[in-house]
């Protein structure tokens, strides 16, 4: 076997490798989720009381998901009532929505589960959120993402955020710093939601989760499961074609001049 046609198979399988491995990335809850209008001193579930770096807004925040696609270009986090027992919160802890106000004609910002991410390079980023089968869940979740972190000293979730859609909602709730980029939502019971995010650039986004069924729904019924996907932005097929055609000069050219 040629030198090329081992170089060729090493590159198909380094690049299998990435596409089907995944790796954990970190997750980490605030224990006092209910805060009203801080920048959310916690305590966290990494022992901490400080606030997530760099976040001075004063939106609650429930969890802040470090994405590190820099080192695997296929990261995922998993936000969960079983992540965060796992990590020291108390068996009563549960990551939900309060009750269902994300829905644009019901919606108050108090009633939302407000999560931080942070991606550490440019890619793609898959957002599912369902409800939580293991708590017999009947949410019916709806999302919303934004680019950014809120800065806003005076950022308030106490009231409606989502009546202005389909218009583009700009920094809700008084914050300063978002940008709207997409919502995804289900009437489902017990469903799930995705929406799927290209060529983000990499830094700080906003996810705010709540759920889309009646105001009746039971509390209790309102635990979610995310999982935040990170993958690379796909190559141009025709940038593969003329990798391979240079590759395939390059080792003609090799031959030539061996012979």
């Amino acid at each position: 076997m040629n030198q090329f046609k081992k170089l060729a198979i090493a590159g198909a399988i380094s690049t299998l490798m990435l596409i089907t491995t995944a790796t954990e990335a970190s997750v980490t809850y605030n224990l006092n989720p209910s805060t009203a209008n801080s920048n959310s001193t916690g305590p966290w579930s990494d022992g901490t009381t400080v606030n997530p770096i760099g976040y001075t807004g004063r939106m609650p925040v429930t969890w802040v998901a470090d994405i590190q696609n820099n080192s695997n270009p296929n990261a995922t986090d998993t936000v969960s009532t079983a992540n965060a027992i796992t990590q020291g919160a108390a068996s009563t802890y549960s990551v939900a929505s309060s009750s269902n106000r994300w829905n644009p004609t019901r919606s108050w910002g108090n009633a939302l589960d407000f999560g931080l991410i942070t991606l550490h390079t440019t890619g793609n980023l898959l957002i599912n959120v369902a409800a939580d089968t293991s708590q017999s869940s009947t949410f019916m979740p709806g999302f919303t993402l934004f680019s950014g972190w809120d800065t806003s000293a005076t950022s308030n979730k106490h009231g409606s955020w989502n009546v202005a859609l389909p218009a583009v909602p700009v920094n809700p709730r008084s914050t300063s710093g978002l940008s709207y980029l997409g919502q995804a939502s289900t009437t489902v019971a017990g469903g799930a939601a995705s929406y799927l995010f290209t060529n983000l650039a990499a830094g700080n986004y906003s996810l705010w989760i709540g759920g889309n069924g009646t105001i009746a729904s039971p509390v209790g019924s309102q635990s979610y499961i995310a999982n935040i996907t990170a993958s690379p932005v796909p190559v141009p097929g025709a940038i593969w074609l003329f990798g391979s055609a240079l590759a395939g000069f390059l080792g003609l050219r090799r031959r030539s001049v061996a012979a």
